[in-house]
């Protein structure tokens, strides 16, 4: 008989633990390969999606709550911002341009954001990258032009399985029981091909809408046509570059004159996002943790699994060597065995862990609007295979130099 077939009949013999096994490190590995995967795509998402928008010029208050709402349309706005603040900002030689937003409404649980109808034109959310209505890239119809006519994001629309020609009343608050424009039935235009962004999670109206919806009172509606009482909750600002893509030096002047008026600041996302990483980090961590912690275990459990086996083979291992296998044979077939068990384990465990990224990633899309994918190749997917190989070739390692120095007269006694 062959050492693989012997290899093989002795897994076979003592299967249900060895299938045990398997489970644990599948497990172990498959929750490692999804918690990484999920962290460094998170990262990779947080850390680009500002990317389209070098600032946010918005009112005093919390930079971090500023960036969630207008990146990520969480949270709400600390306050309002004068239109002739805006202005002024504007004609500042290093802004570029400026497209001005109001938010603070939604629908269905998502929010609707009054916006310049610059932002799907011209804005670019990613480098090189505008909004789309093409057919082709999963689009649907126009930009909005009137004031009843929206734009709904991808992800909006497949939620709610929006269509042309739907039509919605706008919540006036982004809380439950918030009141509801009744007299404002707002159609939807345009759907927007996806972005993978989190702008994919929102609906759009044209700015001026939002001063004339019904139940905002006189001096709002003012604010329609009377520019000097006009507010709104923010803008975003595309800066100078100079050349290699970097920032103009002058936008830190810039930053600190806007931050020492009384009237707004400017929010750059690439120095407040990391701050959104750093309050979320701990539960990664944690999940890393014990992703690692039931490797471990499952290694142990390897261990135990080889133990028991080579108690229940003592006689046939014996009577193995009698029959002419030396002490390498018997000491390499435990060691196959650990390893074989190992590396099919992680190979199991990474598909396993992909899998469950490709039935996270639907509701994380339909949480934060950001689009995961199982096809994203991790650090892990690099180094998990080796590690655990080696660990189940440290766990063999005990039991194979047992089975090396196992004496053959007193084990042939032995009986079954």
């Amino acid at each position: 008989m062959s050492f693989w077939r012997i290899l093989l009949h002795n897994i076979r013999r003592h299967k249900f633990s060895t299938v045990l096994a398997l489970i644990s490190i599948t497990l172990g590995v498959g929750l490692l390969t999804a918690v990484v995967s999920f962290r460094e795509q998170s990262h990779q998402h947080f850390m680009t999606e500002g990317v389209g928008v070098d600032a946010i010029l918005g009112p005093k208050g919390s930079p971090l709550q500023i960036a969630l709402n207008a990146l990520y349309h969480l949270e709400e706005m600390p306050g309002k911002l004068k239109w002739s603040y805006y202005e002024k900002v504007c004609k500042d030689p290093l802004v570029v341009d400026a497209i001005p937003f109001v938010t603070g409404h939604s629908y269905a649980g998502f929010r609707v954001n009054a916006i310049d109808d610059r932002f799907l034109t011209s804005f670019e959310y990613k480098p090189g990258k505008r909004f789309s209505f093409n057919s082709d890239e999963g689009g649907q119809g126009r930009i909005f032009q009137t004031r009843n006519e929206a734009v709904a994001g991808w992800a909006v629309a497949k939620a709610l399985n929006l269509h042309l020609g739907d039509t919605f009343n706008p919540v006036c608050g982004v809380h439950s029981g918030d009141p509801v424009h009744m007299q404002d039935k707002i159609t939807f235009v345009g759907i927007l091909a996806p972005t993978s962004t989190p702008h994919d999670r929102a609906i759009y109206i044209p700015l001026k809408t939002f001063y004339t919806l019904e139940g905002h009172g006189a001096s709002v509606s003012a604010m329609a046509t009377d520019l000097s009482q006009r507010e709104i909750s923010g803008a975003y600002i595309k800066l100078k570059h100079i050349r290699g893509g970097a920032m103009h030096p002058g936008v830190q002047n810039l930053k600190y004159e806007i931050d020492q008026s009384t009237e707004g600041q400017l929010v750059v996302p690439s120095e407040v996002v990391p701050r959104i990483l750093d309050i979320i980090g701990w539960v990664d961590k944690v999940m890393f943790i014990v992703g690692i912690l039931v490797t471990l275990l499952a290694i142990m459990f390897l261990f135990v699994v080889l133990i028991t086996a080579l108690r229940e083979q003592r006689r046939e291992l014996a009577m193995m060597r009698m029959l002419g296998a030396n002490k390498r044979t018997v000491f390499g077939l435990i060691m196959s065995e650990a390893i074989f068990l190992s590396i099919a384990g992680t190979i199991i465990g990474v598909v396993f862990g992909h899998v469950l990224v490709s039935f996270g990633s639907h509701y994380v899309a339909v949480e934060t609007g950001m689009q995961f994918t199982p096809d994203f190749i991790t650090s892990a997917d690099k180094w998990i295979l080796p590690s655990i190989a080696l660990m189940g070739t440290i766990a063999g390692l005990i039991p194979a130099i047992q089975a090396y120095k196992m004496s053959i007269l007193r084990n042939l006694n032995i009986t079954e």
